[in-house]
């Protein structure tokens, strides 16, 4: 768009950059008069808008002499005013009350266009718009541009007052939430009059009342004893902006409102964010609709006018925190107390990992020396194991919250920043803290190729230094380190030169580096692949390639699963926030919903500590590929009988672990001797080396091993493998090494070598380099192919039978199989390896972690049962919330034909195969579109250009919103009249009806059919046969016509009877107006005859000194008659008592015409 459309000179488009102005109304954008001066808009010229358009045309004819307009199609040079004609299509300057389309860049969801209205402003050069308008554009004010576009079609300022216009897109579509909510200066009012519990004087509150919609209530307090005026709460203030008649009760915050009086809220303004299923917002739009945005737009006005009374500033003792230095000293020691709590409580974390039993378990040789050099120690390989780190950082963090409460302990009353921070509308506590107390932990986001010491300090810095470069170990340069340090000193406190270098490596890196066009990836692979997929007529979701059916019904799920699967739950076909109707493109915004969930995971840090949720929404999208990987998982779930028993779960999974890892021979092989025996050679033809295998006693019981199991492995392995098929493993109940070292803890295995085909022995090379290695690699335990077998936790774990969450979680097991296994079913081969602990597993919600492999074991339906619930728990990681719909769509797109396909051309191709469609066009979007199309073309494939891509490019309609198609189906019966009905009987049955027994209703939003100025030409092209002639009731016309517009009618008849000379005709415009009057006429049949062809201004044959209307007939014949007998026509309809009145004044003055 920006190359294509803003890089053109147009007098219909600008981008500016984007301020705030809370004066405006929500749905209002500030233009400056400069800018709206250049920008043109297009209105064809009427009787409505002629006096408008007129006045720009002078202006304009003033600085250039001429005015270009388009008429009949061809452009036309004006140079006097009366050179305009009807119909002409001019082009004028920009004003207020014109709609424009309003985006920013990039436009990654449904509601970042948005349709304002304009407001001229008497600024310069950037464009304003309200605060509250920053969450759907996904914006702020520190540098941001915005797009306008000015609508010159009809039909395109329609289409944005009816699609994206704020009203009408109060309810977020990606989440089925309130799209806005009370933020940032308006949130801190509402906290500040909340919490404080201020009370507001007559003065105060009238003052702020102008600005309310409704009266003022009665005061809370009418009298006290300091003040003699009334006085009244800040919840009356809440309640001046509600409706009269609105009811909200939410138990959880206490807040209750009725009849749009607030009489219970909690201090603050907590309960009003709009982040909460059935908040206050939310409820508000289910009661007023549109009409809510009213109530937004009145509150920010009158919490903003009332902040800026009251003020609101930030200082530098906000920072400080305390009020004086002694407080401010007892703060820092308490922080410098907490630090070293917390490091400690890393150390203990660190020490239990399991590659520190064997220091906890070992001999106290050492430890009475000092506890640097173990801290040194212990800081060194926490950055050399990402393990290590994520272990610490767990630890560090869950101290570092209680530092953080200290800043509620310390800070002074009226501290503003956190005002803001509690009101939700600003910062947040780790922020204040940083500034305030302490950086805390500072990890890198990448690894790096130095360490950090323990203390940030420059000492600490070249002590490191000087170690490293008198270090023999010169490969710990080339080692990769994960930074991990803490900063003691604040921002306030300032920083020492290495704790600022320290910062700026980790915290102040990019946040998402290489994988910045992740998003943009899956977001044009989305669009292109569900742009064409709309709702049809018939309410199923059809995709616009072959017309095939996705769904049979929108936001309908499956049948019900794995009840561990929180999207298995039935929804509501009325759960649908974008109100989805015939032609509407549900898979664009179900493609919009998702792309924006992917963009704000760049919101988020990729660090090596923790898993990126953007890379995980990204392997969800792409499972359904047909890759194959290096290593393959499995998640076993375990089974529910194990809670019975007192840690059931802990015995069970480690039970499975133990049952399925492979231990290899030399995992346990404490020492690996080859000794020289030459008396095997000459007694039983063996080789004279000898290898001895020791196994600590104490490792095959914590392993639970026994000596024949790991010689019968052993064994078998010799047999299998050829180079090791002349070896012979044996047990030795003393071997010579262990009686000169009296071990008698370790158990000795002995492999003799006989000789080989050619009689001949292996010589020591050959035994160290391939027998040996050859025993340690056999597996004594478990499987070959399980590579390794996680013990890992599951949040938010689904009771199977009572179907309701249990909280903490469970445990589950993670195994990771090898893909050189051979077996291409290892599902099933794994289900062979657990025979013996099949009653500790649920197998009903064990499953493979690859898609295709539960394809192929369970079916479609599992597959898109297990995808769904992976793509809603990827949304919940990024932290974002949408509609089970969107995500249902998604999951049916990829699965229509039966099986799961790739998000990519391959994928996108063997879709559209099985389904027999061809389009180039659409597979062209997801590679390089020039080799696509001459592929295409060597296979000679046409391109039905079925899609919006290729309707567009070659000028065709899209099918989608109005040019969906749709059919007509013939029921097979012929159309059968029931009654032979006169058609003049039913049109006489349309006249009008005594007025007791009509019930007419009014038109919406009480508008009139006639307006308060009585258009008379209105009339006449609405009603061109007389009002009466239509049957329209009495009642209905009371009601739309009043008496003031009658007698104005009565007003302009008589200007126009002495505006003209005697026998001249009547301009066009003027004798639209004689002629509505002329239908009132008691006997307008016989006045106007066989059709009016002229009127002029005439005296009567009998009363020459007065003046009439003559009217002239097709036929040649003329009609004179008096305007005053039609108005006493129209007010025998309207008002029969004033019609009398009327009549009497009539009679008085002497006048019968």
């Amino acid at each position: 768009m920006k190359e294509v459309v803003l890089t053109k000179r147009s007098d219909h488009i600008v981008r500016s950059v984007v301020t705030g102005d809370p004066n405006l109304k929500v749905w209002e954008i500030g233009i400056p008069c400069r800018i709206a001066e250049r920008l043109q808009i297009s209105d064809h010229l009427n009787p409505w808008n002629r006096e408008k358009l007129t006045n720009s045309c002078n202006l304009r004819m003033l600085e250039k002499g001429e005015v270009y307009v388009r008429r009949k199609g061809e452009l036309v040079r004006v140079c006097r005013m009366e050179d305009f004609q009807l119909g002409d299509l001019i082009r004028r300057p920009l004003s207020d009350g014109d709609v424009m389309l309003i985006n920013r860049p990039p436009s990654i969801h449904q509601h970042s266009m948005l349709a304002l209205y304009v407001k001229i402003l008497p600024i310069n050069f950037v464009v304003s718009i309200n605060p509250l308008c920053c969450s759907p554009l996904r914006g702020d004010f520190d540098g941001d541009c915005l797009h306008g576009f000015v609508p010159q079609a009809m039909e395109a300022r329609v289409e944005l007052r009816e699609l994206v216009g704020l009203d009408k897109q109060l309810r977020n579509g990606q989440s089925g939430k309130n799209l806005l909510s009370l933020t940032h200066d308006s949130l801190t009012a509402v906290h500040l009059i909340m919490a404080e519990g201020d009370l507001l004087s007559k003065t105060e509150i009238e003052q702020l009342n102008m600005l309310c919609p409704r009266q003022l209530l009665p005061p809370a307090v009418i009298k006290t004893p300091d003040m003699s005026s009334a006085l009244w709460t800040g919840k009356q203030l809440f309640s001046l902006l509600l409706p009269p008649d609105f009811d909200y009760f939410s138990p959880s915050n206490s807040v209750q409102i009725t009849k749009g009086e607030l009489l219970e809220a909690p201090d603050g303004s907590s309960w009003l964010r709009g982040d909460a299923d059935g908040n206050f917002f939310e409820c508000l739009i289910d009661h007023c609709g549109g009409k809510a945005l009213d109530f937004v737009d009145s509150a920010q006005r009158v919490l903003c006018e009332w902040l800026s009374s009251r003020g609101l500033s930030v200082s530098l003792l906000d920072l400080y925190l305390c009020s004086d230095a002694h407080t401010h000293k007892n703060l820092i020691d308490e922080v410098s107390c907490g630090l070293e709590e917390a490091e400690k409580n890393c150390h203990l974390k660190q020490l239990l990992m399991e590659s520190f039993v064997s220091y906890l378990v070992g001999s106290e040789e050492g430890k009475e020396n000092a506890a640097s050099p173990e801290v040194e120690k212990l800081c060194y390989e926490k950055q050399k194991s990402a393990a290590l780190s994520r272990a610490s950082a767990d630890a560090f963090k869950y101290v570092f919250r209680d530092i953080q409460n200290l800043t509620y302990q310390y800070a002074v009353d009226g501290n503003s920043l956190l005002a803001m921070i509690k009101s939700g509308s600003k910062g947040s506590l780790l922020k204040i803290v940083q500034q305030s107390m302490c950086l805390g932990l500072q990890h890198s986001l990448i690894p790096l190729t130095f360490r950090l010491p323990h203390r940030l300090s420059c000492s600490a810095w070249n002590d490191l230094k000087n170690q490293r470069s008198t270090s023999d170990d010169d490969l710990e340069f080339a080692k990769s380190f994960i930074p991990f340090a803490v900063v003691e000193n604040s921002f306030v406190s300032g920083l020492n030169p290495l704790e600022s270098f320290v910062h700026s490596v980790t915290s102040r890196d990019s946040s998402f580096s290489e994988n910045a066009e992740v998003p943009g990836t899956l977001s044009r692979k989305l669009t292109f692949f569900m742009r064409d997929i709309q709702l049809a007529y018939d309410g199923t979701v059809r995709s616009a390639y072959g017309n095939q059916v996705i769904q049979f019904s929108y936001a309908t799920e499956k049948d019900k699963g794995s009840p561990d699967d929180k999207w298995d739950r039935s929804i509501d076909e009325d759960m649908n926030a974008c109100n989805a109707v015939g032609g509407n493109g549900v898979g664009a915004l179900a493609a919009c919903a998702i792309s924006e969930a992917a963009y704000s995971a760049l919101d988020q840090p990729i660090s090596i500590l923790e898993p990126s949720p953007l890379l995980n929404f990204k392997k969800v999208l792409e499972s359904g590929s047909r890759k194959r990987t290096k290593c393959k998982t499995v998640s076993l779930f375990l089974a529910n009988k194990l809670r019975r028993f007192r840690y059931g779960f802990e015995y069970g999974a480690l039970e499975v672990k133990n049952h399925l890892e492979k231990l290899l021979f030399s995992d346990i092989v404490t020492t690996v001797l080859i000794i020289y025996s030459p008396q095997n050679t000459g007694r039983s033809n063996l080789s004279p080396w000898v290898c001895h295998f020791h196994v600590s006693k104490d490792i095959l019981k914590k392993r639970r091993l026994r000596v024949f199991s790991i010689i019968d492995a052993l064994k078998k392995e010799c047999e299998e493998n050829t180079s090791l098929s002349n070896v012979h493993i044996i047990r030795k109940n003393a071997c010579l090494e262990d009686v000169e070292n009296e071990n008698t803890a370790a158990i000795c295995i002995a492999a003799t070598i006989s000789q080989g085909p050619r009689n001949s022995f292996p010589d020591l090379k050959t035994v160290r380099d391939v027998v040996i290695p050859g025993l340690l690699a056999t597996v004594v335990k478990g499987f070959a192919d399980v590579d390794k077998v996680d013990i890992l936790w599951r949040d938010e774990r689904i009771d199977a039978k009572a179907s309701k969450h249990i909280s903490g979680g469970e445990l589950y097991l993670s195994v990771s199989l090898s893909a050189s296994g051979g077996s291409k079913n290892y599902w099933s081969q794994l289900i062979d390896d657990c025979l013996p602990i099949m009653g500790l597993i649920d197998w009903t919600r064990s499953h493979p972690d690859e898609l295709s492999e539960i394809f192929s074991a369970y079916g479609i339906d599992a597959a898109w049962k297990s995808f769904l619930g992976n793509l809603g728990g990827a949304v919940s990681d990024v932290g974002k919330t949408i509609l089970p719909e969107h995500l249902i769509l998604v999951a049916d797109c990829l699965s229509v034909t039966g099986e799961f396909v790739g998000l990519s051309a391959k994928g996108i191709s063997r879709q559209k195969a099985h389904v027999s469609v061809s389009s180039p066009f659409m597979l062209a979007c997801f590679t390089s579109p020039g080799a696509s199309f001459l592929k295409a073309a060597k296979r000679g494939t046409t391109d039905g250009l079925q899609g919006s891509l290729e309707a567009l490019a070659w000028g065709n309609v899209p099918r989608v919103g109005t040019g969906a198609s749709f059919d007509f189906i013939y029921s097979g019966k012929g159309h059968e009249v029931e009654k032979p009905m006169d058609v003049y009987s039913l049109l006489a049955s349309q006249m009008s009806a005594p007025e007791d027994d009509v019930k007419v209703e009014a038109p919406p939003n009480g508008q009139k059919l006639v307006s308060k100025m009585f258009n008379a030409q209105v009339l006449q092209k609405q009603f061109p046969n007389g009002l009466e002639s239509l049957g329209i009731p009495k009642v209905l016309l009371q009601k739309q016509i009043s008496v003031d517009d009658v007698l104005r009618l009565g007003r302009l008849c008589r200007t126009l009877l002495f505006k003209y000379p005697i026998d001249e005709r009547l301009s066009d415009i003027d004798k639209t107006v004689v002629l509505m009057a002329l239908k009132f006429h008691p006997h307008k049949e016989k006045k106007i005859g066989n059709g009016a062809v002229d009127i002029k201004v005439g005296k009567h044959s009998e009363h020459e000194e007065s003046r009439c209307f003559i009217l002239e007939r097709h036929d040649g014949t003329v009609e004179d008659f008096s305007y005053k007998k039609c108005i006493h026509g129209a007010l025998e309809i309207i008002a029969p008592h004033r019609a009398n009145i009327y009549q009497t004044r009539w009679l008085r003055n002497g006048s019968k015409h």
